[in-house]
């Protein structure tokens, strides 16, 4: 059933004094040296306005002056347009972005970059790492791991980006909105950035840093078998180590455990084999026994928390459905 609660995420800040808001938006970007300049003709002013849950946030940043400074590295992988021309990313760099009005381009991932803006409105939408990550996996048949985007985005697919955004935009500014509703469209719009800027994860040997290669194997083992019935005893055997140091490992660097993983790991498998399938040979059954999936109802309820939708309705809305 529908919810209609106020979703995680609801931030509507605006003022007209400068010193508060380069603090607001030193704290938004975790910077120490963002600037704001001489304030437009009609004196300054400033709004910024954040609506989502855990896996998406939507929203509007504009301030009436010229602005610059450094973004820091975050948890979020960050999509963002402009209203109007004058606003340029990785300043500091060879070859920096100058944005184009109403066209998306991803904030550069994972190192601190230099920006400068005239007095213009920048529109965002901010993927929780972990969410982005997963859709993406799902697509390129890995482990999740951080991503690496093209710098141009291919045509036709940031055109179905664009229609997506704009589709989708409305109810996910709208604080109201159901959070079943509010989940499907998350993961409209990430398949669709996932799918304009190519994004795949970066070789796997950088998926752990500094965790335990025992970890790394157990992930390894259990998406190469995903397919099989699998125990947790089977997983520390394919480690060489013991059950519950291997527990206690995917605790400390996951905050889960490796069964988890695994079913995580078959949710997203099951998904990207419903979106490419023909509904008129293929049946949800089919798919999810095929990955491993023992309980049919438990399934279905999990996949629907997860994505927003019924596995019925994913299939049914790709081609041949």
């Amino acid at each position: 059933m529908d919810s209609v609660e106020q979703p995680l995420v609801h931030i509507d800040r605006r003022g007209s004094a400068v010193d508060e808001a380069v603090a607001f938006y030193e704290r938004v970007y975790s910077s120490r040296d963002i600037s704001i300049g001489r304030a437009a003709a009609e004196g300054f002013s400033w709004r910024y306005r954040l609506v989502g849950d855990d896996a998406v946030t939507v929203g509007t940043s504009s301030v009436a002056a010229r602005r610059w400074g450094t973004i820091e590295p975050g948890d979020d992988y960050v999509l963002a347009w402009a209203s109007a021309p004058g606003i340029r990313l990785d300043t500091a760099s060879s070859d920096p972005v100058e944005m184009q009005p109403g066209v998306p381009v991803m904030y550069p991932a994972g190192r601190a970059f230099a920006f400068d803006a005239v007095p213009t409105a920048q529109h965002v939408i901010r993927f929780d790492r972990a969410f982005l990550e997963s859709v993406a996996a799902a697509r390129q048949g890995d482990l999740p791991a951080p991503l690496q985007f093209a710098r141009q985005a291919d045509p036709g697919a940031l055109q179905r980006l664009k229609a997506v955004v704009s589709g989708a935009a409305g109810a996910l500014l709208e604080p109201t909105t159901a959070r079943d509703r509010r989940a499907a469209l998350d993961t409209a719009v990430a398949e669709a950035v996932v799918l304009a800027f190519d994004a795949v994860p970066v070789p796997p040997s950088r998926l752990l840093d500094g965790g335990p290669a025992t970890m790394r194997t157990a992930q390894e083992w259990m998406v190469a078998n995903a397919r099989r019935p699998i125990t947790i005893t089977d997983v520390s055997e394919a480690a060489g180590v013991a059950v519950r140091s291997l527990q206690a490992s995917f605790r400390r660097h996951t905050g889960a455990s490796p069964m988890h993983f695994l079913r995580q790991v078959r949710l997203h498998r099951v998904r990207a084999e419903l979106a490419a399938a023909d509904a008129s040979t293929t049946t949800v059954a089919q798919v999810a026994l095929g990955w491993g999936v023992g309980h049919l109802g438990r399934f279905s309820g999990t996949y629907a928390a997860t994505f927003g939708e019924p596995p019925s309705a994913t299939l049914r809305r790709r081609p041949g459905g």
